[in-house]
């Protein structure tokens, strides 16, 4: 048996659109939960909290909280989750980290050692709860102050 469905909204019963179609079969999500931030006011010294001073963008009800400096999710579900951060240091070793509700995510580390000017990323694919939070550490070393050389990010995929 062959069926053909022809729509080009998915809304639930109260109305609110989930899902679109357009006219080029793309499909489109509009609320799909998703924050990016970077670090631009000072630079982070080692055992500091990442600041998210500069609010790239963010929808779908995550909330980047700048007070508590942490992307916080409104559903449960898969989200990728990282950042890429510039080291300004070339004395130290350098360890960046993700953490989940202020533990250490399993693989959210990297490091480096002894270079100034020194890229350092992470990317995973991670469950999260409602109302969990990603904060991001540097645990040792300098992370540059520059917005244009680090961000953040929190996006649900699934």
């Amino acid at each position: 048996m062959s069926s053909i469905l022809k729509v080009d909204e998915i809304q639930n019963t109260g109305g609110t659109t989930g899902l679109t179609i357009d006219n080029a079969g793309r499909l489109l999500k509009p609320v799909i939960p998703f924050g990016q931030a970077s670090l631009g006011a000072s630079a982070i010294s080692s055992g500091a909290k990442i600041t998210l001073d500069n609010n790239i963008s963010s929808g779908g009800g995550l909330t980047v909280d700048q007070t508590n400096e942490r992307m916080i999710v409104p559903v449960a579900g898969l989200y990728a989750a990282g950042f890429h951060h510039l080291t300004d240091s070339n004395t130290n070793t350098v360890s960046i980290e993700m953490r989940k509700n202020g533990t250490r995510i399993d693989g959210s580390r990297t490091q480096t050692k002894g270079n100034t000017y020194i890229g350092l990323s992470v990317s995973l694919i991670i469950s999260l709860e409602v109302s969990d939070y990603i904060e991001w550490w540097s645990d040792t070393g300098i992370v540059h102050n520059n917005h244009i050389y680090n961000n953040m990010y929190v996006y649900l995929i699934g």
